[in-house]
């Protein structure tokens, strides 16, 4: 065979012994629908993900008053407890530190809400897609300062579920990423699954 001819004869197609030869042409199909398959396409690059160092703790508090779960910054109920005084009987009980995210608007994250049914008898949390368009819930409406902190809309960059169970007799909502306590508190009987409520970073990272 003539070298020139073998050598257009490759770039045409590849093939394994026994195999059908694959046109080049074809290369960026076949790869794309591979990438696919194994989930490559949810992978994003550095380039496309807030930076993890600037992220920050996020704990739960509990008022036995409200009979209310609340997540913010620590610092925020250290500042509502002194502040309140000792006259005043809403005070926030630490329940342990649950996810990471960041305190202020990074690029690919969206906000996260803090909504209020009346005065403390219910607190949710839902993203909205930007700081002025905080999300619709019937009977809530945005509660104070409303941005809590800033997280994910998709399972990305290492992120995981931010998981809601609701004790509706209680109007409570506890906010956990660990799906072994989420699936205990439904198997007591008294709580119902409140779905994902957004991406979080968890508290460490391999």
């Amino acid at each position: 065979m003539h070298l020139g001819f073998a050598l257009t004869a490759l770039a045409a197609t590849v093939a394994l012994p026994g195999a059908t030869a694959l046109p080049f042409s074809n290369w960026g199909n076949r790869l794309s629908s591979v990438s696919s398959s194994l989930g490559f396409k949810n992978i994003r690059s550095a380039q496309t993900c807030a930076d993890p160092s600037l992220a920050r703790t996020i704990v739960q508090g509990f008022s036995s008053l409200l009979t209310s779960h609340v997540i913010d910054f620590h610092y925020v109920f250290v500042n509502l407890n002194t502040a309140q005084g000792s006259q005043e009987a809403v005070l926030w009980s630490y329940q342990g530190a649950i996810f990471k995210a960041w305190p202020t608007q990074q690029s690919f994250t969206v906000p996260l809400f803090r909504l209020a049914k009346g005065v403390g008898i219910d607190y949710v949390f839902m993203v909205g897609p930007d700081a002025q368009t905080p999300p619709v819930l019937s009977g809530f409406v945005p509660d104070g300062g409303a941005i809590v902190a800033w997280v994910y809309d998709t399972p990305v960059c290492g992120s995981v579920p931010l998981m809601s169970a609701v004790f509706a007799n209680q109007t409570d909502h506890y906010y956990t990423t660990d799906p072994d306590e989420h699936a205990g508190l439904l198997s007591d009987g008294n709580w119902s699954d409140g779905g994902i409520v957004a991406y979080v970073l968890p508290l460490t990272t391999s």
